[in-house]
């Protein structure tokens, strides 16, 4: 393994990143204008009354951290490899936790653990696409956890008035200081337990990127 790549892996490294990244994050937060358009029926998630799991696309998660409901637990689904190590990091600054999983690597203990934290009360945040994509598409892992725990997903994003747009799998935006930010949060979708899978996996994919279109609206207008 070359120097670098070993750099890039020591603790070190990745704590000093991660307090970066957290600090970028921070930054344009804090001097971006900010809209937010939330349905009135995820009101009571975002006042931190109810709990649910809260979907956004692996390429909007950014801006995520900050924009959380009050006064419950938010545990965010990460990737166990390299990069979850960084992005764990960054959770934890906002005062979040780490359920560590993926569609190959530790499912079902990330599963087992997700329930158990929805069942206390707390809030979950994941992407549906899983680690690798196809973008924009629900994975059956999102659908499972809220057919088991009986919570609803609630659709949440966000768009840029000054942005990067990375040419990645998941087309990842970097947003950029002293823009204006629009958050957005889509109505609860419950999925029935009994019922077909493929239309409501459809439903929630299609509510997802409604939102990101809106989003996308309300800052390019």
């Amino acid at each position: 393994m070359s120097f670098s790549k070993r750099l890039l892996k020591a603790p070190a490294t990745i704590a000093a990143l991660s307090w970066i990244l957290a600090m970028y994050i921070r930054l344009v937060y804090f001097t971006s204008r900010k809209i937010r358009h939330i349905d009135p029926a995820a009101e009571p998630y975002m006042r931190g009354e109810k709990n649910g799991l809260f979907a956004f696309w692996h390429g909007r998660m950014m801006m995520m951290l900050p924009f959380r409901p009050p006064k419950r637990n938010m545990h965010v689904l990460s990737t166990p490899h390299r990069d979850g190590q960084l992005s764990s990091r960054i959770v934890r600054q906002f005062g979040n936790y780490t359920i560590y999983g993926s569609s190959t690597r530790g499912g079902h203990s990330a599963a087992r653990e997700m329930l158990r934290a929805l069942e206390r009360g707390d809030n979950i945040s994941i992407t549906p696409e899983g680690p690798r994509g196809p973008v924009q598409v629900v994975q059956k892992g999102t659908m499972a956890i809220a057919k088991l725990s009986g919570k609803p997903i609630l659709p949440v994003t966000f768009s840029s008035t000054r942005q990067k747009r990375f040419n990645s799998w998941d087309r990842f935006i970097l947003p950029l200081p002293f823009g204006r930010i629009a958050f957005c949060v889509g109505a609860p979708i419950v999925i029935d337990r009994h019922g077909d899978e493929e239309p409501a996996r459809l439903a929630i994919e299609q509510a997802m990127n409604a939102l990101v279109e809106q989003a996308d609206g309300m800052t390019h207008a």
